[in-house]
């Protein structure tokens, strides 16, 4: 009994750490996406400025806003994957995409059953059904091995019974 409990109290960690290092990596590829896909529109949508800004009548004209041109000239050498890397890494949360605090309160806010239904989620599902699964499907298997080795199969050239296995042999 205490091996079957220490059993399920390891697949249910290992459960919940595949599970949090899911939702990181996910949260961290959209955000990475996100960021990436914004600030290529951003550098897009500045290269006529860019352009202008190489012009020195129009510098000039633009005195007062010379660290637009700055910034513009600035976007323009950074690599677009290198700022969504940062931006992705600089808003990284420990829950994915939402602060621990935020998702805790979003659980307890759906009350005691919200609560409950995901531990069981978490406990039940890898603890006790993917063991219960896999065993049913080894004794298949097995019991599908022992059909296709029999000696009787082999003796009397298979009968009816063995009709569908004859053709695997």
């Amino acid at each position: 009994m205490a091996r079957l409990l220490h059993e399920i109290a390891r697949n249910a960690g290992c459960v919940l750490t595949v599970s949090w290092i899911s939702v990181i990596i996910v949260g961290r590829v959209f955000d990475f996406h996100r960021a990436y896909v914004a600030f290529a529109e951003q550098t897009r949508s500045e290269q006529w400025l860019l352009e202008r800004c190489k012009d020195d009548h129009f510098y000039h004209n633009m005195a007062y806003h010379t660290d637009v041109c700055a910034l513009v000239v600035s976007n323009s050498q950074i690599s677009p994957t290198l700022y969504a890397v940062n931006a992705s890494m600089s808003q990284m949360k420990m829950c994915g995409l939402y602060e621990c605090a935020s998702v805790l309160l979003m659980i307890s806010s759906g009350g005691v059953p919200l609560a409950v239904c995901c531990v069981l989620l978490y406990v039940m599902a890898p603890s006790f059904l993917l063991p219960l699964a896999q065993d049913l499907y080894e004794k298949r298997a097995q019991t599908q091995l022992q059909r296709r080795c029999s000696p009787l199969l082999h003796k009397s050239g298979g009968g009816p019974q063995y009709a569908r296995f004859s053709d695997d042999i």
